[in-house]
């Protein structure tokens, strides 16, 4: 009952009540009340066990980051759903699952300290608030090749909850099915696109 008292409590003091954007999102806890409108963005937890050990200490260097990556993933499958702040990505213009994704890999990914979303283009990804590009650090080092790998596979790994359409990396133009073509570029920041989700009402609270 103690997991679950947070986000419920964050309910509450909104004032509102809780209602599925789509087919998509995870069944957490999901209220209705007559009052007001407030959505929940939630990203399912991935099932691996927890272990202790792998949580570095405090105060250790920043290089455990990506070691460490696994454990904070299988926390949230230990506890409450956390909520996700705005972060990296710049939101205005961006649909409810673009953010979701965008939130998501600023809190797992503490490395990404850039991301790209709505802007000019002559495809329609970026300027309707479907797509976000994670900026790589070093993209083209060893330790930025396989950031953006990893980014890739985790967006893979959660395709259902983001709404997932596609991520580009390195050449390689990935669909939830897996690879699918090259030659498009981006070798210093993973694109990734959703469904979109529609654009934001107010009240939505994105939970990881």
């Amino acid at each position: 009952m103690a997991a679950v008292a947070v986000p419920v409590a964050i309910i509450f003091a909104l004032g509102g009540s809780a209602h599925a954007e789509d087919h998509h999102r995870d069944a957490n806890a999901v209220a209705d009340a007559p009052c007001c409108h407030l959505q929940i963005m939630a990203t399912a937890p991935t099932t691996t066990a927890w272990s202790a050990s792998a949580v570095p200490a405090p105060g250790a260097p920043a290089e455990t980051a990506a070691a460490s990556r696994a454990s904070r993933w299988h926390v949230a499958s230990k506890n409450a759903p956390q909520v996700l702040i705005a972060d990296v990505a710049p939101e205005r213009g961006l649909q409810v699952k673009t953010i979701l994704a965008a939130r998501t890999i600023s809190a797992v990914f503490p490395e990404i300290k850039n991301m790209g979303g709505v802007r000019p283009d002559a495809l329609r990804w970026h300027p309707e608030g479907l797509a976000i590009d994670v900026m790589i650090p070093n993209p083209s080092s060893a330790a930025g090749i396989a950031l953006g790998n990893e980014i890739v596979s985790f967006a893979l790994k959660n395709a259902d909850k983001f709404s997932l359409q596609d991520c580009i990396w390195r050449g390689t133009y990935y669909t939830p099915k897996g690879p699918s073509g090259s030659g498009y570029g981006h070798y210093d920041h993973v694109h990734i696109t959703t469904h979109g989700g529609g654009y934001p009402k107010g009240g939505e609270v994105y939970l990881r």
